[in-house]
């Protein structure tokens, strides 16, 4: 994991600056290495202009055909298949001299055509292979961009002094992490099972990774540096009439906004 070093919190940029910490030579920032996320982007650009190529020429097949690509299942190329084969005995007759006078234009023009369209019903499956290929590869990239953006937010958490999570550990959570963090609008947002969202302690706001993995800390503390309950955030003790992070954990969302107002929680 890099660090980046500014002498003024005014030069961090905006979206580092609630994780710079101030140390003797200015205000650090740790950061974790976006090489391979900007990798997965261009490689997702690329894939999704072969599949705009890829669209276009099924495109231009069903002008010329009249079978559209969603009828293949139905039938409606086997009956072009054999249409084909008359065309093709047509041509024939056409070549051997059988038709002649006015019919061998129109048969010598439906040959041609039964030459292109031929050709087109060769290159169909080969394009409909691409086109899941492409499919399947854009959804990876996707998989594993997302992913990557999940590792590093959990990495920057957990190097946070307040949360404090040794570096081994990190590995060790990243698996659940995964399951509960999707990514939504560029954000992670954590979700149960069933896709519903997961709040924080306030009961308004999602929960937070910094807030996930001090969760963790009260369930794992041997993943920790330091005892437990060292600070207000690791803290296994509650206030009067107040409840613990575990216990709002079970309540319902309707239920968190309610206490969050009964006691004055913003």
């Amino acid at each position: 994991m890099a660090t980046l070093t500014y002498k003024s919190l005014s030069e961090v940029p905006d979206d580092l600056r609630e994780h710079a910490k101030e140390g003797p030579d200015g205000f650090a920032v740790k950061v974790a290495p976006a090489d391979r996320i900007t990798e997965f982007r261009e490689n997702n650009v690329k894939l999704s202009q072969q599949r705009d190529d890829l669209v276009q020429k099924v495109s231009q097949y069903e002008q010329v055909t009249g079978v559209p690509l969603e009828a293949l299942e139905t039938g409606k190329l086997n009956d072009f298949a054999k249409t084909l084969e008359a065309l093709r005995d047509t041509k024939k007759r056409v070549e051997d001299g059988a038709l002649v006078e006015n019919t061998s234009l129109e048969e010598a023009a439906a040959a041609r055509i039964t030459d292109v369209t031929n050709s087109f019903k060769l290159q169909l499956a080969d394009l409909a292979k691409d086109r899941d290929a492409h499919r399947e590869k854009a959804n990876k990239a996707v998989e594993l961009s997302n992913q990557m953006l999940v590792e590093n937010n959990i990495r920057l958490a957990a190097s946070d002094p307040d949360v404090a999570m040794l570096d081994k550990a990190v590995n060790l959570v990243l698996p659940q992490a995964f399951r509960v963090f999707a990514v939504d609008g560029g954000k992670l947002v954590p979700k149960m099972g069933d896709g519903t969202v997961i709040y924080g302690s306030d009961g308004v706001t999602p929960l937070s990774v910094k807030e996930w993995l001090l969760k963790q800390r009260d369930e794992n503390d041997f993943l920790f540096k330091g005892s437990r309950g060292g600070g207000a955030s690791g803290s296994d003790q509650k206030a009067a009439g107040r409840l613990s992070a575990a216990e709002l954990a079970n309540m319902t969302p309707q239920e968190r906004i309610n206490y969050a107002r009964k006691h004055g929680l913003k």
